[in-house]
């Protein structure tokens, strides 16, 4: 299951070019996320529609040995028009990019994971 909390206020702050209010045209925003609830996810769906793009996010999934199926439980959805969803992709490969620079490249093969973590004999 996911995760909710609530978060703390955060000083973030995000430009963008929609009401452009200085010099430079860009709008600064302030963010008051004091209120918002936190969803901790280990999955997400993504799906469209020829409107929408969907972010089904869902905790660990959850399999059924006996039956040979999953169950996997939507805790939230976000539904976003296809320009906000290709600003989010942007968004969060800038934020990936800066992560890795930071700590390293992730592999995503979870294969290749276990192989290069696995402890050395001697």
């Amino acid at each position: 299951m996911a995760t909710k909390k609530t978060a703390g206020k955060s000083n973030s702050t995000a430009t963008s070019a929609v009401a452009p209010t200085d010099q430079a045209g860009q709008l600064r925003l302030m963010i008051d996320d004091e209120e918002t609830p936190l969803l901790y996810s280990t999955t997400v769906r993504v799906w469209h529609s020829p409107e929408e793009i969907n972010l089904d996010f869902a905790g660990p999934i959850r399999p059924n040995r006996e039956q040979k199926t999953a169950r996997l439980r939507v805790d939230q959805r976000v539904v976003l028009n296809p320009w906000a969803a290709k600003r989010l992709a942007l968004a969060l490969n800038q934020a990936m990019a800066r992560y890795e620079q930071t700590y390293g490249l992730l592999e995503l093969d979870e294969r290749k994971r276990r192989k290069n973590s696995a402890p050395k004999r001697s």
